[in-house]
């Protein structure tokens, strides 16, 4: 194949809810079309990924590859062994296991040589068995990582030689075309002098909601400017019980409780400090990237790929997963020194712009791409 080809691309991928994996691959389907390549997903329609996807030129295939059962995972099999020959599918892109595994099984019992590149986006260890073993040491060609974070979880595991680590991107001409207004911070009557510290997450355990009010609890009691607010969806967690914690804490003055915002662009320009509490997951930390694009430093725990994206002292400060007093230390730091704040959010946009770019997410899957097809 000559490396300048237009390829057919076939991504497998089937979740059903919108989550950092889907914001993934949504970029590497928008970046290989980019590229000119042709893409093919196969997923379950209807899916959120699917409905943001719709627009372009991407042909679905409505398949279930999600916690399929043995007899669904050879249906799948067939479907996609018939999308292979149908449509001349020149490499394999497994977002999901079901897929890797249906991918590998096509390739090894009818001898395709197709290659196969894994995107590894699981936020848990994979399985450790022997035909997992063989399928990724002998049937994979190509691992990418969103983080060092999901490759160390691999690399004991299985003979990851072939691999990159390339992190989620973000649109910074979203954040370079806004035009801040005061409306929001107007409507909810924030006097001026106010730091304001802003949590932007789901409200679900895994985003660490209540020790987020411990953090909240400890750095207000010792510098009565500042002001916090808690904005997401409502999940596991409903507002109602995050709002009898905070006033259980004495905190209903200081902390306000806003619905995910159609624009997140709103809140972060109204915020000085961007705080995060997460308890697990953060394979890609899209939040922070958001933060740091709009020159907010982030304080956020020292878990997966966060240290990645966000360098200690430089553009923002990572604390100890379970050391709220010194999260509200760093919160502190900053909310003191509108200098040092002012310092590390130009090192923040600096880091994003020359990092996370969309731009810099294309030309590395357009390296990996050429290197499979030489």
């Amino acid at each position: 194949m000559s490396s300048d080809r237009k390829l057919k691309i076939l991504v497998l991928f089937d979740f059903p809810w919108w989550n950092a994996a889907a914001y993934y691959i949504q970029n590497v389907v928008l970046a290989l079309g980019n590229l000119g390549h042709k893409v093919y997903f196969a997923g379950k329609t209807g899916i959120p990924i699917c409905e943001n996807l719709k627009d372009t030129e991407t042909k679905f295939y409505d398949i279930s590859l999600y916690k399929t059962s043995p007899i669904k995972l050879l249906k799948s099999y067939s479907s996609v062994k018939k999308i292979i020959s149908k449509e001349n599918i020149d490499i394999l892109l497994p977002a999901v296991a079901q897929g890797h595994i249906v991918s590998g099984l096509i390739k090894k019992i009818f001898k395709i040589n197709i290659p196969i590149i894994k995107l590894c986006l699981d936020n848990v260890s994979p399985v450790n068995n022997l035909l997992n073993r063989y399928l990724h040491n002998s049937l994979t060609d190509y691992f990418i990582f969103p983080g060092q974070a999901t490759k160390s979880r691999y690399k004991p595991l299985f003979d990851v030689r072939n691999f990159k680590i390339i992190h989620a991107p973000i649109d910074m001409e979203k954040f370079l075309n806004y035009s801040p207004t005061n409306e929001l911070k107007k409507s909810l009557k924030i006097p001026g002098e106010k730091v304001i510290v802003s949590f932007i997450g789901r409200f679900s355990p895994e985003k660490g909601i209540f020790f987020l009010l411990e953090i909240i609890k400890s750095a207000s009691e010792k510098n009565d400017k500042l002001f916090f607010i808690l904005s997401g969806s409502e999940q596991q967690i409903k507002y109602s019980e995050v709002e009898e914690a905070i006033e259980a804490k004495d905190l209903t003055k200081k902390v306000r409780i806003l619905p995910k915002q159609e624009d997140v662009r709103d809140l972060l320009s109204i915020t000085d400090i961007g705080l995060m509490s997460s308890r697990y997951s953060e394979f890609i930390c899209r939040i922070a990237m958001e933060f740091m694009a709009f020159k907010i430093p982030v304080v956020a725990p020292d878990l997966n790929v966060i240290p990645e994206v966000i360098l200690n002292d430089k553009t923002g400060f990572i604390y100890p997963l379970n050391e709220s007093s010194f999260a509200a230390g760093k919160i502190l730091q900053l909310a003191e020194d509108i200098s040092l704040r002012r310092n590390i959010g130009n090192e923040c946009y600096k880091r994003i712009k020359e990092n996370y770019s969309l731009r810099t997410f294309e030309n590395e899957l357009k390296n990996i791409i050429e290197k499979m097809v030489k």
